[in-house]
């Protein structure tokens, strides 16, 4: 099929629109891994380009080693789609490959699509840009590595039914008592795992204890290894929590069962230390990604990003 055809204009509009996506790389265990991302659909190229922080490498690292990508669009939150009255828009599957040259980009211009729109989606993350403390504290964080997904399949679905109520998630082993908890405040996950051809894929699930663990109903797939995200944001992209939970799919009495191994804990917002943590964590991230390549700490492009958020605030006064 040819690129041009390869994307309808209403799966190109629920890519364009949706404020966030999960992006499913391999990691090296093998095991389908996905998290949360803001990224720009490209029609003129047909590519969907996202970005991460040399922070936050994981991605990269994995899109490095092996090409392999998903990507689903299955959140409307913010996106203005689902507005009252109006039938829920669907989700898009993307699977193909991705590439992430190993070069670190702190030029704004270079990608101001993808800026343009964190900047107008999230109004909150210009207080990450800041100025005088705030940028030598956080210029690491704006230290870029950029994800290129070429698609070679795209599939659209309906909306998730069945997701209205909170999740009710017991203890599990690798699943501690606190995590289970907190899945209460899910009404879905994202379970990540590979097709029978091999390829990293992703279904939105409401998961409900079973067997030990958590069966993962209306998903026809084979055992092996698998993880689950659950993410939230509001409606300007705050508020954010994610979380991942690592572990294997096997065949359960009802169905597919999701077992867990570990927790990988992500983003989260709310929280007096918060803030700390998560500046913390990251200087300490990003400097080793810097130790390990003998690289001297890139200047970041500051006068770029202020143009680009001058630019935002232009079109939104002319609306």
């Amino acid at each position: 099929m040819e690129h041009d055809q390869l994307v309808a204009p209403g799966a190109a509009h629920v890519m364009s629109s949706y404020l966030t996506c999960e992006v499913a790389t391999v990691s090296r265990s093998g095991t389908p891994v996905a998290w949360p991302v803001s990224g720009v659909w490209r029609p003129a190229d047909q590519t969907f380009v996202l970005s991460t922080s040399i922070g936050f490498a994981q991605k990269a690292l994995n899109v490095r080693r092996d090409a392999r990508v998903a990507v689903l669009f299955s959140d409307p939150t913010g996106s203005g789609l689902s507005e009252a009255g109006q039938d829920q828009p669907g989700q898009v599957l993307v699977q193909g490959d991705g590439a992430c040259p190993d070069e670190i980009v702190t030029s704004f211009s270079a990608n101001a699509d993808l800026w343009r729109k964190i900047d107008s989606a999230q109004p909150s993350s210009r207080a990450l840009s800041g100025s005088g403390l705030t940028r030598r504290l956080l210029d690491l964080y704006y230290m870029r590595l950029i994800i290129t997904v070429t698609p070679a399949a795209v599939a659209t679905r309906p909306a998730l039914s069945g997701a209205a109520r909170p999740l009710v998630v017991p203890a599990l082993p690798g699943l501690p008592a606190s995590y289970a908890r907190e899945l209460g405040d899910f009404t879905s996950g994202v379970l990540a795992r590979l097709d029978d051809d091999g390829l990293p894929t992703l279904d939105r699930v409401v998961p409900e204890p079973a067997d030990g663990g958590l069966l993962v109903p209306g998903v026809e797939a084979r055992p092996g290894p698998a993880s689950l995200l659950f993410h939230r944001h509001d409606e300007q992209l705050a508020g954010n929590r994610s979380l991942v939970v690592l572990g294997e799919l096997i065949e359960g009495t009802g169905g597919l069962v999701f077992r867990p191994d570990r927790v990988v804990d992500g983003v989260r917002t709310a929280g007096l230390l918060t803030p700390f943590r998560f500046v913390r964590g990251l200087r300490a991230r990003a400097q080793a990604y810097l130790d390990r390549r003998g690289l001297a700490r890139p200047v970041v492009a500051w006068d770029e990003l202020e143009a680009i958020q001058a630019g935002v605030d232009a079109d939104n006064a002319s609306r």
